[in-house]
């Protein structure tokens, strides 16, 4: 399915296994609930697409265009979304487990009450992002920025400031 282009689709509840969707064009679509193993979806450009309770283990989003999109309450487990470009997207109570973001581009995102654990963040940058309850534990944070800042200084400036004097 290489290069495919889907629209107006509703694919609620499927369950997919080892799909290859590089550099498809979806749009208007629904994977809500669905469950989606060894998938591929590599420069892809995806817009008005939900994947919101979704089970998405082992997906590549790499280098993929993400416009209004939904992972609302979805589960990304050993996912690949590195160098993606991400516009208008929801993270809202989601879970994201040893996946990576390294040098994506979020822009606009929410990401308010999700966990993410072992994430590769580094070199993402995040603009605009409401990131309320966010919970981010055991992540790669090296050359991360969120609104120009670099997180990988102020956590070292922090742990310094924590630090008793000798």
């Amino acid at each position: 399915m290489k290069s495919a282009r889907l629209q107006n689709v509703s694919l609620i509840g499927i369950e997919v296994d080892d799909a290859d969707l590089t550099r498809a064009r979806i749009e208007n679509a629904t994977f809500a609930e669905a469950t989606l193993d060894d998938c591929t979806f590599e420069r892809a450009r995806l817009a008005d697409v939900s994947f919101a309770d979704a089970r998405l283990d082992d997906v590549s989003f790499a280098r993929a265009r993400l416009h209004d999109v939904s992972f609302v309450g979805a589960t990304l487990d050993d996912s690949d979304l590195s160098g993606a470009h991400l516009h208008n997207v929801s993270f809202s109570q989601a879970t994201l487990d040893d996946a990576s973001l390294a040098g994506a581009r979020l822009v606009n995102v929410d990401l308010a009450g999700s966990r993410w654990s072992d994430v590769d963040l580094r070199g993402a940058r995040i603009e605009g992002a409401d990131l309320r309850g966010l919970a981010i534990v055991g992540c790669r944070l090296d050359g991360l920025t969120i609104d120009g800042v670099r997180v990988d200084e102020l956590v070292a400036a922090h742990k310094l400031a924590q630090t008793p004097p000798k």
